[in-house]
């Protein structure tokens, strides 16, 4: 058991450190909205990955594992996973906040915010990239081929790597929350383009990959 929770720490460290959109989304929402939607965000994105972890094992299991991993899905997933992230990319791209005034009617507002809007982000950013599919498809099929399918040290290895994976995403937000108390407007305006730039070119990346790479 201690092997199931060694690897999946180890793991779970790989994707906190790894960069793609979910990462520029928590920062940019901790820096705009605050620690409690930032983490929402965060959440949103654990129940993704756990729907993932569910999903890619029982498809193992029953041996239908091709509904993720063909060409043909991929591309469908791309596709539409590469639409939400521009979307998204523009969203921030184009967002404006010039007046303090504005700044403190928004800080006001993202208190009262309901945070299921930010679940509901989290979740689909991340369900939407393909590339978030084939790495829990790869995971799934070499821990279950490692464990035979022993469901116990299967929960246990994929418990070790979400909880890392929740804990430094909330580690991010609140980063991300702090930094905005010590920046000026001019700098934060800059930081919500470059997200938004960032998101718009993995959008583009994804389609590109799609129709240009297969």
């Amino acid at each position: 058991m201690f092997s199931a929770v060694y690897e999946g720490i180890l793991l779970g460290i790989f994707l906190a450190f790894s960069i793609g959109p979910s990462f520029f989304a928590l920062i940019n929402t901790g820096i705009r909205h605050g620690f409690k939607s930032g983490a929402a965000v965060a959440f949103g994105i654990l129940f993704s990955d756990l729907f993932f972890v569910v999903a890619t094992v029982s498809l193992i299991h029953f041996g239908m594992a091709d509904l993720i991993s063909s060409p043909k899905h991929q591309s469908f997933m791309g596709v539409i996973g590469g639409v939400v992230l521009i979307i998204y990319g523009v969203v921030h791209f184009i967002q404006r906040e010039n007046k303090s005034e504005e700044n403190t009617q928004i800080e006001v507002q993202a208190k009262n915010l309901h945070v299921f809007p930010f679940i509901v982000k989290g979740f689909f950013l991340n369900l939407f990239n393909p590339f978030v599919w084939i790495f829990w498809l790869a995971t799934s099929t070499a821990i279950s081929s490692k464990y035979e399918f022993h469901i116990y040290r299967i929960v246990v290895f994929f418990i070790s790597v979400l909880s890392v994976v929740i804990t430094t995403d909330l580690l991010k937000t609140f980063v991300g929350h702090k930094i905005k108390q010590k920046l000026n407007e001019k700098i934060l305006l800059r930081i919500r383009h470059v997200s938004g730039a960032l998101l718009i070119c993995f959008g583009l990346y994804l389609i590109y990959k799609v129709f240009f790479l297969h």
